[in-house]
């Protein structure tokens, strides 16, 4: 096969990414163009399409072909408490900085945000580290968990998950709040009730909620700069006063979002509204 075509500013490489678009009903004019560009070829490789007017015609021709580059573009990789030294800072202190302050207020209801959840380990996740922290009778917690995967959504909103996703809970923590059957472990309901989970495009979504806690980890770096730097901004904007935002270990905080947020933990990427 020849060698496969790489400019992403040519008339083939846009017309495949709006076709895509277009069929799967998410808009990637707003992604980075080479996370797209791998995407694309790892497909162009197996069907032997070196050109992206090639691989579009092959994807016309196709039917199953948008399926299998769809869950391609979708990849989702996450477990229960993922990165936890994060999430050691999120469950001993940013939770409950949120509670207590919550506390004093006359709305005593917290809202928490997981951008690009994917299959529900994240919001179950702060779940469970809310009702670790011994949340009171007096205040309550909806969780909002987001996505665009609709099979991943219903995974989630299923609650059934392998060993592999839960390895890094303790064997409290999975007595507590999970049911072990058949090699798998089934969410009680006192944890999926926290959680509303919605087929959301992060760009086409205007955040009206006023969040306590916002985390969009590692969902922004297939972002292009344009894209990334409004999104942060509109993040921000949606914090109430004195909200936490995390972001990813490998992603930054740009401008103007960063402006308008004081660190907490800069390593950590975690920031506050003050």
């Amino acid at each position: 096969m020849d060698k496969l075509e790489s400019d992403t500013d040519s008339k083939g490489f846009k017309r495949l990414r709006n076709e895509v678009s277009k069929r799967i009903g998410v808009d990637y004019e707003n992604y980075s163009k080479s996370h797209l560009r791998r995407r694309f070829h790892a497909r162009m490789r197996v069907v032997e399409t070196p050109k992206f007017t090639d691989y579009l015609n092959y994807l016309k021709r196709n039917d199953e072909e948008i399926e299998k580059l769809r869950k391609l573009l979708t990849v989702n990789v996450t477990k229960f408490k993922r990165d936890e030294d994060v999430w050691e800072i999120i469950e001993d202190e940013v939770i409950p900085q949120i509670i207590d302050k919550k506390n004093d207020e006359i709305f005593k209801k917290i809202k928490v945000w997981s951008a690009g959840c994917a299959t529900g380990e994240e919001p179950y996740s702060l779940a469970i580290s809310f009702l670790n922290n011994q949340l009171p009778e007096n205040i309550s917690i909806q969780i909002y968990g987001t996505d665009l995967d609709n099979q991943a959504l219903d995974f989630a909103r299923n609650g059934v998950y392998p060993d592999k996703s839960v390895k890094n809970l303790s064997k409290m923590e999975k007595k507590e709040f999970f049911i072990q059957k058949n090699k798998g472990w089934i969410l009680k309901d006192k944890i999926k009730d926290l959680v509303k989970f919605e087929k959301k495009d992060i760009f086409k979504t205007e955040f009206k909620r006023k969040f306590d806690l916002i985390l969009c980890r590692n969902l922004m770096i297939y972002f292009n700069n344009d894209s990334k730097a409004d999104l942060m901004k509109r993040l921000v904007e949606s914090l109430n006063k004195g909200g936490f935002l995390i972001i990813g270990m490998a992603e930054n905080l740009r401008a103007p979002a960063k402006d308008d947020v004081e660190s907490y933990d800069l390593k950590k990427r975690i920031f506050v509204k003050p």
